[in-house]
């Protein structure tokens, strides 16, 4: 059989053993490097920016809880007010008048009246305590 001859098969043994050597030389030395350099500036590239972002999440963390200390201590602030006002509407409200109350509704009332058209005027009937409509 001629494809098992012993000439035949060393050279070609030869030559495949000498180019897949020169095959490896080139990759290891020449395209490996670059390869690994890339994936190396990749990786620190991914470092540097996860650790940007461990840093602004921390300043925004940081602000919020601030922020939130800040409101809480303005909405403590402001519910003392509203209860200390609570209080003082309940006490007055036994002496508090709605005359006033009724007049100044009945005043706005009568402004956003001013600029309607006459006959829609005219169709709008108004009864409020500050007028006694008696007969």
């Amino acid at each position: 059989m001629p494809q098992l001859d012993r000439i035949i098969v060393f050279s070609q043994i030869f030559w495949l053993f000498l180019i897949f050597s020169l095959f490896y030389i080139v990759l290891v030395h020449y395209f490996l490097p670059k390869f690994l350099k890339s994936l190396k500036l990749r990786k620190q590239i991914i470092d540097n920016n996860t650790q940007e972002t461990l840093n602004k999440t921390n300043y925004i963390l940081s602000k919020q809880i601030l922020l939130k200390k800040v409101l809480l201590k303005n909405l403590g602030i402001v519910l003392n007010l509203l209860a200390m006002q609570s209080t003082q509407l309940i006490e007055e409200k036994k002496s508090f008048d709605t005359l006033v109350l009724d007049q100044k509704i009945s005043i706005v009332i009568l402004n956003t009246i001013k600029f309607c058209d006459s006959k829609v005027l005219n169709s709008i009937f108004i009864y409020s305590k500050l007028f006694n409509f008696k007969n």
